[in-house]
């Protein structure tokens, strides 16, 4: 199509399909200059459309324009004339420089049209002669080539599928090998090859795709793949139809265009939709669950956050449909709005015309209507829909209309794969660690990944990561021709915040103390004042999870967006101040409740939410006065010993907490015996099981006889107790009566229901008859592993573990006992109780002489500190001891104390691992 008023100049062809070429009515046409061919590439994929200057100034000067890039473009276009031959073929005009030219004269345009338009997939594949604009690098070529291929894949796909088993193996195998990790040509290839009988070669061709994905982008293979592979093995040959994926968008279209077209409409449908020239990825679900639901007439509303892609999500799934009309609200007042779209659907509203009746009946000659960006226009946007009865309406907005009839999509953020894929072609690095987290610190969010991706260029990955708690200042490096609103991640949620009214934002700002998921009562709880009467607050929570601005989190439970959280931070005035003691309070009392749940029967249940109201505990004790952090250090006491939570456990040492028996047990935990005495002494009520504790580790029989005994009160505590003395008795050689108190604890952590005491009992049962009844012990401390699993109880998993190693390591095969303290390291460490981590490390001592790795023994016994142990346990490492220097001889046992004395126990402790590997390797062999 050419510039209204001007001839068309035909002659002139110019190919970008492979290699650049411009070919005249003389032959070729020589474009020196990257500058010049990349004015010319520009202008030609907008061939009879004119592109704005600054759209050019921006794709040649990227990142810094000079001051005469507006003169040095008019010099490049002055040149590209001359070489032309046609002074009338690149005009200008208000709009910006436009190249004169059919449509049909640029490849990448006839290409386009060929597979969208006319599907004639074949013709289209024909002009393809390599990578597509590949001498241009920057945006927004990259992003054009990355289109382009996907539709020739497409189109390659497709037409294989019209082809010969065989026909389609040539066709399929040459792309489909140039990259492995493309899927569809691996399922179409794989699909050909068994159409033709070669069962063999289409496993081999999904093979190197799994391997590539794995290897070059650090993906699993995907589902459909793995279902693909499976079948073919299995012998049944199911494989996906080929080209599934990429037709479907096209066909839905033509299933929408129920009214005739004008021709005219066709040819200007792209110049209503947006166009990106990036690559869309990340919502093939959405895709065609939006097709779906556009099919039938009526109102769709896609609705979900800002920067989540809404209009992306609608213009990718639209743009091959002819006869769309495309109204984009987001700078249009609501009084303006009916003129807007009056003008999308090219209505001629006379001044005497009812508006909503001539829209209407223009609106119903389009296939689609799209009013996009409609969050500040809703109420007009609604009284439109109702008149648009029978017309397909897609509207894009932060919040639904609430209209009659409305379907509506919420559009929530990627998926985790799908956001690191993305961050990882924008920022153009590989897949990582680093990555995954700074996604996920954005809410997997497509706009705020991609304007993270800008700055990872600059910054590199890791100090990106580094500076996201300033997201808001840090990201705000969008598209130049982007909408204002999503140039920056701070005028995202700036024009959300806008929007709402004053309770509504009042509640918001509130609702930003907590630091992770809250329940509608927490939020009552917390936000509720005399300014915002709790009655309200559910109401108006329910409107902002509407409006996108907070999100569900599991049943019941709520959360802001990290991105709407720290905007609303940045608002603290007194309300806020005074909400976040509401906050500090209302946690201390639900950790008192957490409490004494976790004395109950659903254990398991209270554990998981109190994982989940760590951030908010922790956040309640930093700011909380001194009685909340004194509350929350004695409700978390029991957790954070349990489940070996050592940041809970060091809130005891904090002055204001008052709590020793925290303090205590953490120094316990540690190796600091010393410290966990003096402290569990100072503690009121004095802390009998960390001074019993404290006094087994260091055999001090009597003293922790004494404490455990006075264990006294409620039962879950007098299991603990009564289970403290029995090791206690075992480990001192009077087995008898630890077995008895040990099927006493049982009795009682039974009838509590408790799955923590159940653990516990078990345990202690299982040491006291470690000796007496070896089958019997393994089979109970199996059962408290499981129970102690079950509840997140680090404690007694790590300690059931142990003991069940050193039984099989003294009375069965030392192999099965080696393989299975890998385990038993592994929950140390979890763990992170550096005290018992070293007995369960002396049990290693006795079982690697056994196996023969005398030397990592010695090492480790140097290694560990000095403790005292227990008789028995004493006589199995004196044995030990003298075993291995006889085999090795002193002089190489005092080099090797000398070496495990200087490594430290963290350092040997991976030797062990290592040798532990060795060893099992050697008895498979």
């Amino acid at each position: 199509m050419g510039v209204v008023g001007r001839p068309t100049v035909v002659g002139v062809l110019v190919r970008m399909l492979g290699p650049f070429e411009v070919e005249g009515e003389n032959g070729p046409v020589v474009v020196a200059g990257a500058s010049q061919r990349a004015v010319l590439a520009l202008l030609a994929l907008r061939a009879g459309r004119p592109v704005p200057v600054a759209e050019l100034v921006d794709a040649l000067w990227p990142d810094d324009p000079p001051v005469s890039a507006r003169n040095t473009l008019q010099s490049h276009v002055a040149r590209l004339r001359s070489r032309l031959g046609a002074p009338g073929l690149i005009n200008h005009g208000p709009a910006g420089y436009c190249l004169d030219l059919p449509r049909d004269a640029v490849d990448v345009l006839r290409f386009e049209f060929l597979v969208r338009g006319r599907r004639e997939d074949a013709a289209a594949i024909g002009l393809w002669r390599g990578a597509p604009l590949a001498e241009f690098p920057g945006e927004p070529f990259r992003g054009v080539a990355a289109r382009l291929v996907a539709l020739h894949r497409g189109a390659l796909v497709r037409h294989a599928g019209t082809l010969a088993p065989a026909d389609a193996v040539e066709l399929l195998r040459e792309p489909s090998g140039a990259d492995s990790c493309w899927e569809d040509g691996a399922v179409a290839l794989a699909g050909a090859f068994v159409a033709a009988g070669c069962r063999g070669e289409a496993l081999e061709v999904l093979r190197r795709h799994a391997d590539a994905t794995v290897d070059r982008l650090g993906l699993d293979p995907s589902d459909r793949v793995r279902r693909v592979q499976q079948g073919l093995l299995r012998g049944t040959h199911v494989v996906d139809k080929l080209g599934e994926l990429q037709v479907w968008p096209e066909r839905a279209a033509q299933a929408w265009t129920g009214a005739q077209v004008a021709p005219e409409n066709q040819r200007d449908r792209a110049l209503c939709v947006p166009l990106r020239f990036s690559s869309f990825m990340g919502r093939e679900s959405e895709q065609r669950q939006l097709a779906r639901l556009i099919a039938e007439p009526g109102l769709v509303s896609v609705v979900g956050p800002g920067g989540v892609g809404k209009t992306r999500l609608v213009a990718e799934t639209v743009r091959a449909t002819p006869g769309v009309a495309w109204v984009d609200a987001a700078d249009v007042r609501e009084a303006d709005f009916l003129e807007a779209v009056a003008v999308g659907v090219g209505a001629r509203v006379a001044p005497h015309d009812e508006p909503l009746a001539v829209i209407a009946e223009a609106a119903a000659g389009r296939a689609v209507v799209v009013l996009d960006n409609c969050e500040h226009v809703l109420g007009a946007a609604a009284e439109l829909v109702e008149a648009l009865r029978g017309v397909r309406v897609v509207v894009t907005s932060q919040e639904s209309l609430r209209a009659d009839g409305e379907r509506v999509l919420r559009l929530g953020p990627l998926d985790p794969q799908a956001a690191r894929r993305l961050f990882c072609e924008r920022a153009r690095v590989v897949p990582s660690g680093v990555v995954g987290e700074i996604v996920e610190r954005l809410d997997l969010l497509p706009l705020a990944i991609e304007l993270a991706a800008v700055q990872a260029a600059a910054l590199g990955v890791d100090e990106l990561a580094a500076r996201l708690d300033d997201r808001l200042d840090l990201l705000d490096r969008g598209r130049r021709g982007a909408d204002p609103r999503h140039r920056t991640l701070r005028a995202v949620v700036e024009w959300s915040f806008g929007l709402l009214d004053v309770a509504s934002a009042r509640l918001l700002r509130r609702l930003a103390v907590f630091a992770g998921a809250f329940t509608v009562a927490a939020a009552e709880a917390v936000a509720g004042d005399d300014r915002l009467p709790r009655t309200r607050v559910a109401g108006l929570l329910a409107g902002l999870v509407d409006r996108s601005l907070v999100v569900r989190h599991g049943p019941g439970r709520f959360r802001l967006l990290e991105t709407v959280r720290a905007y609303a931070l940045e608002q603290v005035d007194a309300e806020v101040t005074a909400a976040q003691q509401r906050h500090a309070a209302a946690m201390a009392a639900a950790a008192e409740d957490l409490d004494a749940r976790m004395r109950g029967v659903d254990q398991a249940a209270t554990v998981r939410e109190i994982d989940a109201l760590l951030p908010d505990l922790r956040l309640a004790f930093t700011r909380g006065d001194d009685g909340v952090k004194a509350r929350l250090t004695a409700a978390m006491y029991r957790y954070g010993y349990r489940c070996q939570q050592y940041e809970v456990l060091a809130w005891g040492y904090s002055a204001s907490s008052g709590h020793n028996a925290a303090a205590a047990t953490h120094a316990w935990g540690r190796g600091d015996l010393v410290e966990a005495r003096r402290r569990a002494s100072l503690s009121d009520p004095l802390a009998h099981e960390v001074l019993g504790d404290v006094a087994l580790v260091e055999c001090d029989v009597e003293t922790a006889l004494t404490h455990y005994r006075a264990m006294t009160g409620e039962p879950v505590a007098r299991v603990s107790g009564m289970v403290g003395e029995a090791l206690v008795l075992a480990w001192s050689g009077r087995s008898d009566e630890a077995v008895a108190l040990g099927l006493a604890a049982v009795e009682l952590a039974d009838s509590t229901g408790n799955p923590g005491a159940r653990a516990e009992s078990r345990y202690g049962l299982g040491e006291a008859l470690g000796d007496l009844d070896p089958p019997r012990a393994l089979e109970l401390l199996g059962e408290a592993k499981i129970l102690a699993a079950a509840v997140d109880d680090r404690l007694f998993q790590a300690a059931s573990g142990t003991a069940a190693v050193a039984i099989r390591s003294r009375h069965g095969d030392p192999a099965l006992a080696l393989a299975a303290f890998r385990d038993v390291l592994r929950l140390w460490r979890r763990a992170g109780n550096t005290t018992l981590q070293a007995a369960a490390l002396r049990n290693l001592i006795v079982l690697l002489t056994r196996v023969g790795e005398d030397e990592t023994a010695m090492l480790l016994d140097a290694a560990l500190p000095p403790a005292r142990v227990y008789p028995a346990e004493a006589a199995r490492l004196e044995r030990a001891r003298g075993a291995a220097r006889e085999r090795l001889g002193e002089a190489r046992v005092a080099e090797l104390t000398r070496r495990g004395e200087v490594l430290g126990a963290a350092r040997v402790t991976e030797e062990a691992a290592r040798s532990i590997e060795a060893a099992l390797t050697r008895g498979r062999g």
